[in-house]
């Protein structure tokens, strides 16, 4: 039987072989070379540092920065199997031209120029809304956390601070009373003596993360990394993490905008989608969200900056539950004309205009109380409330804004239902498929500069698959990424028109209902 054999290592050729004919031409690597060299990079700020004539000379950011999109590319991540790979990876050698650069610079790279991916990322996006491949009216919105390099155990609060130094404390008073009992062998003595410094050394230890925590102001703090906190990431599964912040659009589910946060969503919705707005120059845009973005000061501030909302909303709270359901508050109508409710036995609650300040954790919210007399006789009373003064109706300041967010989720169940095909599945890519669970680098900062390149490799793959490398090619050829091009349409002020009125029929034209 004969096998197919390969060359003689030990044989010389007379025709040594080029490296570029190693690499097919349809290869990614040669669309990642010419990606990068299609980028402004000074206008990115990749020449912020200037090379010297002096000393060792610097590798050229651009060589720096096409080895991590391969690498991202290609889930090779950390600094050291980066570097491996330009020693034995005939595809880096190809675009690195044989560089070979250390694991300290190339982790350097990264560490200290997080704005450099960050731009890159923006910029691709904008390319990306130039040649129409995001859709500008529908996006969604969501989160996900990402374990931070910081232990649970490097990770403080009071409550843990003060049972560790109840220990501490109970420690050292067995220790001396064992030392002042006596009968005890120097040996003993010394040992004790140790342990006795030992505990001390670590209540000082604690005793100065609760002052580092009464400075910050903040519920918890963490050594290693300060920016990192604990969060649930599901369930009942707490780990020291960063909240990502992304959004993305209903065409072909690309990013469009990321923010790395160490806070929960509550408050991330009116930033994120005026950076929407902003990245795809529209001047309305709809957003889907999920129940913990459900904020009335966020949706009375996104109706204002022509954000249409679908954000669900959550069960309403029955820690103080009305005695039957029939009179729940829901089942009370509220007349905006009048400025008054209708209770389900046809009575008016009415308000005497006076505003009252209701703390939610650190925020205030403005809330005016409806009451009426008829209370005082009515025959169900029993089952609409225990208050000995009548029941009594709450409204904010926000009402109505939540209340029009509301009745839009009800109304539109099949555009909201698309929320989950638009966004989660991005996550489940990165951090199953690909392995990116956790981060790296330490501090909100570089962490920006990170899910830069994750996301730009992201939107790169997406770009790959929904093209292909033929028609990208062309396109990079064509050197759409000119950020000369960019900035006069920007200053043009050529941006796409959409009210918010307009979005009810652009949603049905497109086919999202």
């Amino acid at each position: 039987m004969k096998y197919l054999t390969g060359f003689d290592r030990r044989q010389a050729t007379l025709f040594p072989t080029c490296i570029d004919d190693l690499i097919p031409e349809d290869a990614e690597v040669r669309i990642i070379d010419l990606f990068v060299d299609a980028l402004p990079l000074r206008e990115l700020g990749f020449f912020e540092k200037e090379p010297t004539e002096e000393g060792r000379p610097m590798y050229h950011p651009a060589d720096l920065f096409k080895l991590y999109v391969y690498g991202y590319l290609n889930r090779i991540r950390t600094s050291r199997l980066l570097e491996r790979e330009c020693q034995r990876n005939i595809e880096l050698l190809w675009l690195l031209k044989g560089l070979q650069p250390c694991f300290r610079t190339i982790a350097g790279f990264r560490s200290e120029n997080p704005k450099l991916f960050r731009n890159a990322f923006t910029h691709f996006v904008r390319q990306l809304n130039r040649k129409g491949l995001t859709g500008k009216t529908l996006v969604a919105l969501d989160s996900s956390k990402f374990r931070a390099v910081n232990s649970k155990k490097n990770n403080y609060n009071q409550k843990k601070i003060d049972r560790q130094l109840e220990y501490i404390d109970t420690r050292i008073q067995s220790y001396i009373d064992e030392l002042n009992a006596g009968d005890l062998d120097e040996a003993r003595q010394e040992a004790i003596g140790e342990k006795l410094k030992k505990q001390k050394a670590q209540r000082r230890k604690y005793k100065r993360i609760e002052k580092q925590l009464a400075e910050t102001g903040q519920d918890q703090v963490s050594t290693t990394d300060p920016d990192a906190r604990s969060m649930i990431l599901h369930g009942s599964v707490i780990e020291v993490a960063y909240n990502v912040q992304t959004v993305a659009d209903s065409a072909n589910k690309l990013v469009l905008e990321y923010e790395v946060t160490n806070q929960n969503d509550r408050k991330a919705l009116l930033p994120m989608s005026q950076k929407t707005k902003s990245i795809c120059a529209t001047e309305a845009i709809a957003v889907l969200a999920d129940k913990g973005y459900h904020n009335g000061e966020q949706l009375a501030a996104c109706a204002q900056e022509d954000i249409y909302t679908i954000v669900a909303y959550p069960e309403v709270p029955r820690s103080h539950p009305v005695p039957t359901p029939e009179f729940y508050g829901d089942r009370f109508r509220y007349n905006p004309k009048k400025d008054q409710y209708k209770c389900p036995q046809g009575h008016i609650l009415k308000t005497t205009g006076q505003w009252y300040n209701k703390k939610y954790e650190k925020s205030v919210t403005r809330v005016k109380h409806y009451k009426t007399m008829a209370c005082g006789s009515c025959e169900v009373r029993s089952l609409c409330t225990h208050n000995p003064n009548g029941r009594v109706i709450e409204r904010t300041e926000h009402a109505g804004a939540v209340e029009r967010n509301n009745r839009r989720v009800r109304e539109n169940t099949s555009v909201y239902s698309l929320r989950q095909q638009i966004i989660e599945h991005i996550f489940g890519t990165i951090k199953r498929q690909w392995g990116y669970d956790h981060i790296l680098l330490k501090g909100l900062r570089k962490n920006e500069g990170e899910f830069g390149l994750i996301y730009l490799v992201y939107n790169f793959r997406r770009v790959i698959n929904i093209l292909g490398l033929p028609k990208l090619k062309k396109w990079l050829r064509k050197l759409l990424f000119s950020i000369f091009t960019d900035r006069a349409l920007h200053n043009a002020g050529q941006y796409q028109k959409y009210s918010v009125w307009q979005l009810v029929p652009v949603v049905v034209r497109e086919g999202w209902c």
